[in-house]
């Protein structure tokens, strides 16, 4: 099985992510378009918070989930500086404040619900990609360089939490969204 089929399979019940506004996914779009359109093509600008569902969610698993997200209030999301992870090639913009997004992340994971088996469970670091390991490292390099001092970032209020998940195309989108602070 090639990687591809083996990431398909593994997000196939889809995952929960914060889905900006349209006013900054269409601008981080752009560039996502324009320097890694595989990744674009798959998915529109977002920030993973959790990692995949193991199954479908159940109408009980949506009422544990509801009271979870319901618990934590809508607060404001900055993205930026750009960043990069090096020397896996991937360019993106920094979240803040990672801890309020990681405090989210680790509640929903507490629920036995999601695949915490796979890398970077536990090192998860908030982002939002630009460019998501399709460029070789060299290239990724310049795109950094050149994006570094010209791309600024912004900020957004946060009051929902988006369940995405893939359509016939494997292109994401939202299925069911959730409050904060219900």
């Amino acid at each position: 099985m090639d990687d591809w089929t083996k990431w398909r399979r593994t997000y196939v019940n889809g995952t929960l992510a914060v889905w900006p506004p349209v006013k900054v996914r269409r601008v981080v779009n752009q560039l996502r378009k324009q320097y890694d359109p595989i990744s674009h093509s798959v998915c529109e600008a977002h920030i993973t918070l959790t990692q995949p569902f193991l199954h479908p969610p159940s109408e009980n698993d949506w009422h544990q989930l509801e009271g979870i997200i319901a618990g934590f209030e809508p607060f404001s999301i900055r993205y930026g500086p750009l960043n990069t992870f090096l020397p896996y090639p991937c360019i993106y913009y920094e979240i803040h404040p990672a801890e309020r997004v990681l405090e989210i992340r680790r509640a929903l994971h507490k629920t036995g619900m999601f695949n915490l088996e796979l890398p970077h469970t536990d090192d998860f670091v908030p982002h939002m990609s630009i460019t998501d390991g399709r460029p070789d490292i060299i290239r990724t390099k310049e795109i950094f360089e050149d994006l570094r001092g010209v791309v600024v970032g912004g900020s957004f209020q946060c009051t929902e939490i988006a369940f995405i998940v893939p359509d016939s195309d494997f292109r994401f989108g939202i299925a069911r969204t959730l409050p904060l602070g219900v």
